[in-house]
C-alpha cells in the first residue's frame, strides 16, 4: 500500500471506530480513532476494536514502554509497506487472531466488532486491490494508488523477489 492507499483504508475503516495503537506505547497513551487524518509514522500498528490488554517491557532499550498482547486483545496487526534503500516498496501485511485463547466457555470469545472489522477489511482488499503474479506461491494484493503509480514492488525480506501487478 502506498500512503494514499493507507489514507483510503483508514477512511473506510472510520465507521468501525477502531483505535490506532503503535506496537510500543508510553504508559498512559491515548489511542486516536482511525480516520483519514490519522498520521501513520511507525512501521507497524494495531487497529483495536475494543479494550486492549498490554504488558510493560522490562528489559532492553524499550524498557518501560507497553506492548499490546495481540492474542488476548481484539486487534488487527498492520505491518506497513515501506520503501527500502533503493526506493522499492516492500510488502506489508495484516494479521488478526479471531479466536479466543483458552476455554471459550469462560472467556466469551472475541468481540463482534473485531470480527466485523476483519470481514470489512477482507472485503475491501478483495474488491478494491489488484492481485500480483505469484511470487514463490504467494499472491499479493496491491493497493489501487500504488498500482497506478507504478512503484517498483518487492516482497519483504532480505532477498525479496520483485512483485508484478496484473493489469
Amino acid at each position: 500500500m502506498a500512503e494514499d492507499d493507507e489514507r483510503e483504508l483508514l477512511r473506510r475503516l472510520e465507521p468501525l471506530r477502531l483505535e490506532v495503537w503503535p506496537v510500543l506505547s508510553e504508559p498512559g497513551f491515548s489511542a486516536p480513532l482511525a480516520s483519514a487524518e490519522t498520521q501513520l509514522v511507525e512501521p507497524a500498528y494495531y487497529l483495536a476494536a475494543g479494550d486492549v490488554t498490554g504488558y510493560p517491557i522490562k528489559k532492553g532499550p524499550e524498557r518501560g514502554k507497553w506492548k499490546i498482547d495481540e492474542v488476548v486483545s481484539p486487534v488487527i496487526f498492520l505491518q506497513r509497506s515501506l520503501p527500502d534503500e533503493h526506493g522499492e516498496l516492500r510488502s506489508g501485511y495484516f494479521w488478526a487472531e479471531t479466536e479466543a485463547a483458552g476455554d471459550n466457555a469462560r472467556t466469551g470469545g472475541k468481540p463482534l466488532a473485531l470480527l466485523r472489522a476483519v470481514r470489512g477489511l477482507q472485503d475491501l482488499v478483495k474488491s478494491r486491490y489488484r492481485k500480483s503474479s505469484p511470487v514463490r506461491g504467494l499472491t499479493y494484493f496491491v493497493g489501487p494508488a500504488c498500482a497506478r503509480a507504478g512503484t517498483p514492488l518487492r516482497e519483504e525480506g532480505r532477498k525479496g523477489e520483485p512483485v508484478t501487478v496484473y493489469r
